[in-house]
């Protein structure tokens, strides 16, 4: 019984950590899923750039973590066209340690720790 809760002890926070990561991985693959469209966007209408981008057309893209992660994206009309896209973390998601995950139309990649967008 005592190997036992050693071993639950022990494997349990190792467990979430991995499940964590999976998800983690699942947002960043929306996330440039995401730049991919709005890159289309952009390319079939050039003088207007991500004007008219509407993320909730896309929302089948997140429907496998769904609720684990909230994703926004902010869009600048004026000249250079830029965007950020961010998925912050929800439901059981929260509290970890990599945070918000954003990306930005350059491709820089931001999270609370350096080693999270791998």
């Amino acid at each position: 019984m005592a190997v036992l809760a050693i071993l639950a002890t022990v494997g349990y926070p190792l467990y979430s950590e991995q499940v964590e990561k999976s998800r983690r991985g699942d947002a960043q693959g929306v996330l440039l899923a995401l730049a991919n469209q709005l890159e289309q966007h952009r390319a079939a209408q050039p003088n207007t750039g991500y004007t008219g981008f509407v993320i909730n057309d896309f929302a089948g893209l997140w429907d496998a973590i769904n609720g684990s992660y909230d994703f926004t994206v902010a869009l600048n009309a004026g000249t250079p066209f830029s965007y950020t896209l961010t998925a912050a973390p929800a439901g059981g998601q929260v509290g970890d340690r990599c945070g918000d995950l954003t990306l930005d139309e350059l491709g820089s990649k931001v999270a609370a720790e350096a080693n999270c967008w791998k």
